[in-house]
């Protein structure tokens, strides 16, 4: 046993009461004697080491049976095994025992070995509660430090994603000659997709999507720092610090500087990419990124680009920039493989011609129009609360140059 148990002996007869206390003291119990169901009840409410209960069925005013049902009503933390002693016969009196809460049930006259037993089965049965009870306890306080930690873990991760929603631009600005719109929604509050649009010295704009391989706060980091890095400075010429850089320029200083080692598979894929002031060239680098959509002011949709790297994967990575020529009026869609890659309920994926087709559906519309029935398709086509992956867009329309 784990330790010396306490049994409460009640009987209204004097001589049983002796004759059962004396026994178990022989056994080893310590004993506790009452002699009515009134006096037991006191004892157990004093006495909470009491973890045996053995009774008398016929007593006067509190009866063994009444006992038992005040006993399953006392609020004890521990479980209080209950014993029924009685000359009754019949199956009928076992059963009234067993719904008033006895856990056994003995015929008198006593037969001592028979108890002796009956007493070992009721100390396996303590010893298991009892290491159940102990078990259950460590459970709790294991649950509530996971909940501690879980909370502290929340608030962490809202806390840097407020952090890395602040170093986005606005999601809606007019830039040289052009207007830009974006938006982020994230698998988790952090993300790995992240992106910008700046103006640069000579009133061009610079401007970068990009996704991280991965999710959680590792891909979240990452493009922390690629934000960090990739301001204006990156954007234009050391010589002058004016002149814009081709964007395949910028990609290959980045895959340089972001080579994965042997136990590092940090990776992301991006497109960078300059509109001349005028909002006439477009020149972009496509690194592993979705190729971007050109949809024309009068003309169908269509997809640009032919894929290239991804930026640190491959150290001798060759990049290359392209030009998109645009008018007044067309619009160029930049988004993450959250987009196409979309899943739905059946595992079909989104793809690029759905999203043709609700670009082309909605051409007339504005730019926060249109991204925002983009983002409504997807949430019907996922019927999930979240994504999978992070979803970003940036739309990008030129407009009419200023007269100077």
């Amino acid at each position: 046993m784990l330790r010396k148990l306490r049994v409460l002996c009640v009987d209204d007869s004097p001589c049983m009461r002796d004759m059962l206390a004396t026994s178990l003291v022989r056994l080893g119990y310590e004993v506790v004697a009452a002699g009515d169901g009134a006096e037991a009840l006191a004892a157990l409410r004093a006495d909470p080491s009491i973890s045996l209960v053995i009774s008398g069925w016929m007593m006067p005013g509190v009866t063994g049976v009444e006992l038992c049902k005040r006993i399953r009503a006392l609020p004890r933390p521990n479980h209080i095994h209950v014993m029924l002693l009685t000359a009754r016969q019949g199956q009928e009196n076992f059963l009234e025992a067993m719904a008033a809460g006895a856990d056994d049930f003995l015929n008198k006259p006593v037969d001592m070995p028979t108890l002796a037993a009956r007493l070992r089965v009721a100390e396996r049965i303590l010893t298991l509660q009892q290491r159940m009870q102990r078990n259950n306890t460590l459970l709790a306080q294991a649950n509530q430090k996971l909940r501690t930690a879980y909370r502290r873990f929340q608030e962490d991760m809202e806390a840097a994603a407020r952090a890395q929603r602040s170093l986005l631009p606005k999601p809606s600005m007019t830039l040289g000659a052009a207007h830009f719109l974006s938006s982020l929604t994230p698998s988790i509050e952090i993300s790995g997709d992240v992106y910008n649009y700046q103006e640069l010295p000579d009133g061009s704009v610079g401007f970068y999507v990009l996704d991280v391989a991965g999710h959680g706060a590792r891909a979240a980091l990452l493009s922390v720092m690629l934000c960090r890095l990739l301001t204006v400075e990156a954007f234009v010429s050391k010589e002058d610090g004016i002149t814009p850089r081709p964007p395949h320029a910028i990609v290959a200083d980045l895959n340089r500087q972001f080579q994965c080692d042997d136990n590092v598979t940090d990776y992301f894929t991006m497109i960078c990419g300059v509109l001349d002031r005028d909002g006439r060239t477009m020149r972009i680098c496509q690194a592993g990124h979705p190729p971007p959509v050109v949809l024309p002011a009068r003309g169908k949709p269509r997809v640009v680009g032919t894929g290239g790297f991804p930026v640190g994967l491959f150290e001798e990575a060759d990049y290359a920039s392209i030009e998109i020529s645009l008018a007044p009026g067309d619009r160029v869609f930049f988004y993450s493989d959250g987009v196409t890659e979309c899943a739905s309920p059946d595992g079909s994926l989104y793809g690029v011609e759905r999203l043709l087709q609700v670009l082309e559906l909605t051409r007339s519309a504005p730019l926060d129009r249109m991204v925002a029935t983009l983002q409504a398709e997807l949430r019907g086509w996922h019927q999930r609360d979240s994504f999978d992956d992070d979803i970003s867009v940036v739309a990008c329309e030129s407009i009419a140059a200023e007269v100077c």
